[in-house]
């Protein structure tokens, strides 16, 4: 009796693993993204900022790695792209939901810095301007390109002349900028009211194998000794 249902239990996971895998997004041309160099390959255009709004694994025991970027684009609408991606790339990743990871200028100069979002738009007079205000200078989009704020999660926000110069500071040394008030990146409160879709109840909820497999065995097996 015990080894029937273990046989069955064993079947039971090919046939997951088998579905799992046929259902990948991976099987109908999924692009993969192993390092920042094929990023840069697979985004075409400039001036262009890719910000990551989702990452997820599929597979209960083999996992496939994913992630979703919203791509600006200065002169057209934005487009949403999903792609595979290794273990080791979601996890360098893994504070940087909501934050552009990659741009590129129109002088085609490219970053891989993780930055608030919109952040190669931000001082470019092609896109806006500098205002002064009782705060200092801010930031001020055209009407022509009041869109851009929307598209990339800067709704809302007003970037100031510091905001820009930290900016600047963090491209040169190649650091992470979450903001003055760490507003940006997966803990950031901007981040959460503009890309909510990350952060749905039980989206990131975790199957802990050992539990698992011990109630499965509990349940199955030694319920039936008593059979025997």
């Amino acid at each position: 009796m015990n080894l029937n249902k273990l046989i069955i239990y064993c079947l039971l996971l090919l046939a997951y693993l088998g579905l799992s895998k046929s259902l990948s997004p991976s099987e109908f041309g999924i692009s993969y993204v192993f390092n920042e160099e094929s990023l840069s390959s697979l985004i075409r255009g400039a001036p262009v900022s890719v910000i990551l709004v989702d990452t997820h694994s599929t597979g209960f025991i083999i996992k496939t790695y994913y992630q979703k970027y919203k791509v600006v684009y200065g002169f057209q609408t934005y487009e949403e792209i999903i792609v595979r991606t290794s273990r080791a790339f979601t996890t360098k990743h893994e504070k940087f939901i909501g934050m552009s990871i990659f741009r590129r200028s129109e002088d085609l100069n490219e970053s891989f810095t993780p930055l608030p979002p919109g952040s190669v738009f931000i001082g470019n007079r092609d896109f806006g301007r500098w205002r002064n205000t009782q705060k200092g200078k801010v930031w001020s989009f055209y009407r022509a390109y009041r869109y851009i704020p929307q598209y990339t999660g800067l709704r809302g926000f007003n970037p100031t002349y510091s905001f820009y110069q930290k900016i600047q500071q963090s491209l040169r040394e190649n650091k992470p900028f979450y903001g003055f008030n760490d507003e940006f990146g997966t803990e950031g409160s901007i981040t959460r009211e503009q890309f909510p879709a990350f952060f749905r109840k039980g989206r990131n909820e975790k199957i802990n194998l050992k539990d698992y497999f011990g109630d499965f065995l509990k349940k199955n097996f030694r319920a039936s000794r008593g059979t025997l």
